[in-house]
C-alpha cells in the first residue's frame, strides 16, 4: 500500500518540485498540496493523509501551531517539519507540536523520501544536517533554562 502524502508549503516552485521527485516512488501518492496552515486543516477530511510534509513558515497559522491543530482534526496523520533553518528551538517546538520528522529544505530530495517512511513506521527523523543524534537529544536541548540576563536582585534584611 502506498503512504498517501499532503505537501504544505506556499513557495509553489518548490512544493511542484518536491512532488515531482516523490512521485517517481513506486511507495509514495501525493494526494493533496496546501499553500498555508488553513489550507491544510480545510482539506486534510478530504484528502486523509499518512504523512503531511509541513513547511514551517507559512503565511496566517505557522506550521507549528498548524500541526497542533491538524493533530486534533486527524490524530493518525504523521507530520515532518520542512524548513530551511536549522533553529533547535523551532526543531523542539515542531516536535512539541506533534511531529516526527524535520527535514531542512535544502536536502528534502532522497532525505524527505526516508523522512516520509520512516514517519509512516511510527519512527523519528532527524535531518542529519541539524547536528542531533536523536530526539532525545533534540529533547535535552530544548529543555535547557537560559540563564537569567539580569541578576536576580539583592534581598534585604528584615531590620
Amino acid at each position: 500500500m502506498k503512504v498517501r502524502v499532503m505537501l504544505a508549503d506556499d513557495h509553489a516552485v518548490f512544493r511542484e518540485a518536491l512532488r515531482m521527485y516523490l512521485e517517481l516512488a513506486p511507495d509514495i501518492e501525493v494526494v493533496a498540496e496546501a499553500t498555508d496552515g488553513r489550507n491544510v486543516l480545510q482539506s486534510v477530511d478530504r484528502a486523509r493523509p499518512d504523512v503531511v510534509c509541513m513547511d514551517l513558515n507559512m503565511p496566517g497559522l505557522s506550521g507549528i501551531e498548524t500541526t497542533r491543530q491538524l493533530l486534533i482534526i486527524q490524530p493518525t496523520a504523521k507530520v515532518i517539519g520542512l524548513s530551511a533553518s536549522v533553529d533547535l528551538v523551532r526543531v523542539a517546538e515542531m516536535f512539541s507540536a506533534g511531529a516526527l520528522g524535520y527535514v531542512l529544505k535544502g536536502s528534502a530530495g532522497e532525505e524527505l523520501l526516508a523522512a516520509i517512511l520512516s514517519v509512516s513506521n511510527n519512527q523519528s527523523y532527524l535531518s542529519p544536517e541539524l547536528g542531533l543524534k536523536d530526539v532525545a537529544e533534540l529533547a535535552r536541548y530544548a529543555m535547557r533554562t537560559p540563564t537569567p540576563l539580569v541578576p536576580p536582585a539583592p534581598i534585604c534584611p528584615e531590620g
